[in-house]
């Protein structure tokens, strides 16, 4: 089911701006004056004789809207000084804030490459306060969402933040927003061609010509060509001066060719490391080790035998990129989708190109 969260802490569409440097305290007095002429009153005589009383009326003749913004006001800055923010950022989380605050403003796109645990999240989110914004985009997976509701609730900012998961940006009408983060910015590499995830990322930028802060603790897991369309929606971008993935790879890939069913393939998964090096510029890396947690992984790992026909099938599919059979087909043309197709083989399980899939083996359930 597709979600669309909007939070405004209280804020309707009548309350004032904030004023650059103004605290929630200076709001609130601003608020007091604003509400002090809209409902100023005066005393009235009414009525004649002994029916003749005094009663308080309105000085001035206001609209509907006018009210509605002094008294929205009001009350949504009276809010903000009793619930400050109940957050508090660990010192290296304080230090990206402000680094990357610098990078968003000279290049207006940063990149957070920082492992899990670490407070993506809430760094991206710290940034935007720093920044002063008003309307933020954050787009992220369906099952992050609880937990972003609950750090911007904690940290009680002052701008409004509108959470949505990646199959629900359809349903974005707003092109008004400041900032827009996309969280596991990896999910977009998709290449040579962009995924539809990445074309849709890209309009919205485009329309709102916002700052764009991507999120993931993994940037390029498979390879560094993955970087392209991650950042291409973005006006400066390091690689705007190419307007195509294939004019990119001209220069920042070493493009090969594999044999499929008697076709030679461009295979384009060799990116150069100058990709990142050109990102550098734009990239703020945080490993766990640098917050000072203590990892101490250790894996066991459990040999299972599988069945013949498992080896023979994998082994084809290495060879040829392609396994035939007389209705279905499994293909792995590109590295990514032959490195899951072996996973799924050798776990006994296949996936084919019709989307049908199949059990080929039990031995590693069992």
């Amino acid at each position: 089911m597709c979600i669309v969260e909007k939070i405004y802490t209280g804020k309707s569409n009548y309350v004032m701006e904030r004023s650059t440097g103004y605290s929630d305290k200076m709001m609130y007095r601003q608020a007091e004056i604003l509400y002090s002429i809209v409902f100023k009153t005066k005393p009235v005589k009414v009525g004649r004789g002994k029916n003749a009383m005094m009663i308080e009326q309105k000085v001035y003749k206001n609209t509907k809207e006018l009210e509605l913004r002094a008294t929205d006001s009001l009350e949504y800055y009276k809010k903000r000084m009793e619930t400050p923010t109940q957050l508090k950022y660990r010192d290296y989380q304080n230090k990206i804030i402000v680094e990357g605050s610098q990078i968003l403003m000279l290049k207006g796109l940063l990149y957070l490459s920082m492992e899990v645990r670490t407070g993506k999240t809430l760094t991206s989110l710290g940034i935007c306060r720093l920044m002063k914004q008003n309307k933020v985009l954050f787009i992220t997976k369906k099952k992050a969402i609880s937990s972003i509701e609950n750090d911007y609730e904690l940290l009680n900012p002052e701008y409004d933040l509108t959470i949505i998961n990646y199959e629900s940006l359809h349903k974005i009408t707003d092109r008004d927003f400041d900032t827009i983060i996309c969280d596991e910015a990896h999910g977009m590499g998709a290449f040579p061609k962009p995924s539809n995830r990445a074309k849709q990322v890209k309009e919205i930028i485009q329309s709102c010509n916002p700052y764009v802060i991507l999120l993931s603790g993994t940037p390029t897991p498979e390879s560094y060509s993955q970087m392209y369309h991650q950042v291409y929606g973005v006006s400066k971008n390091p690689f705007k001066e190419y307007v195509n993935f294939y004019a990119f790879a001209k220069k920042f890939v070493n493009v090969k060719q594999r044999k499929i069913n008697s076709f030679n393939i461009n295979d384009y998964s060799d990116g150069h490391i100058s990709i990142l090096k050109e990102m550098k510029a734009y990239t703020i890396s945080y490993s766990q080790k640098q917050a000072g947690f203590k990892v101490d992984t250790r894996e066991h790992i459990l040999e299972v035998d599988v069945e013949p026909i498992i080896h023979k099938l994998t082994a084809q599919l290495k060879k040829n990129l392609v396994v035939e059979g007389k209705e279905e087909t499994i293909l792995g043309d590109t590295p990514v989708k032959l490195m899951m197709k072996l996973h799924q083989m050798y776990s006994g399980t296949v996936k084919f190109e019709s989307g049908k899939s199949t059990i080929l083996d039990y031995s590693k359930a069992q």
